[in-house]
């Protein structure tokens, strides 16, 4: 019975630590929920663990696809680059990656697009953009994570999966040894 209970409080001790090894979103450029007061030249998302070239990008608006004129895939980040400057308005990025260890993740980030009309005169135009700036570097530094936004140190997976064997190992001795002593 202790072996039993032994063996179980393994199982569910190595079950969690396999769920977080999984690579996730570590920071976008958009942020989630982020107010782009500039023109955005590319979207870049960046990840806790290498990505396959398999994984891409869709940019959404109001529900139609826009055109990316490149997507790239660069070890532990994926790159859209826009074919046109953004209109006002609310975007969603949609993307699909394949992480290292061979499994699929989606997820979702939305942002919203606010740039100022050019008719005002460029001089009146031009501390905005630099107060925008500011407003944008601030608002960077103290950025809540959101659900897509999981930071993990890189060493992170390492420690992670040292442990998961480590556990599994365990668990394996404990059967071995449960059923050696039940053929005795």
């Amino acid at each position: 019975m202790k072996k039993l209970l032994f063996m179980l409080i393994c199982m569910f001790i190595t079950i969690p630590t396999m769920a977080s090894a999984h690579t996730h979103l570590s920071s976008s450029n958009p942020k989630e929920g982020q107010i782009v007061t500039e023109e955005l030249k590319e979207i870049t998302l960046d990840y806790t663990g290498t990505i396959e070239k398999l994984s891409t990008m869709k940019l959404l608006k109001d529900g139609v696809e826009l055109p990316l004129s490149q997507i790239l895939v660069q070890d532990k980040q994926l790159v859209g680059t826009l074919s046109a400057p953004l209109e006002n308005g609310s975007y969603i990025i949609e993307w699909n990656i394949v992480g290292e260890d061979g499994h699929p993740i989606t997820g979702k980030i939305s942002f919203t697009v606010q740039i100022e009309q050019v008719n005002e005169e460029k001089e009146t135009a031009q501390p905005k953009v630099e107060e925008n700036k500011q407003e944008n570097e601030q608002q960077d530094k103290v950025e809540p994570q959101t659900e897509n936004q999981t930071v993990d140190q890189p060493s992170t997976n390492t420690v992670t999966t040292i442990i998961t064997v480590l556990l599994f190992a365990i668990l394996v001795l404990g059967l071995v040894l449960l059923f050696k002593k039940k053929r005795k």
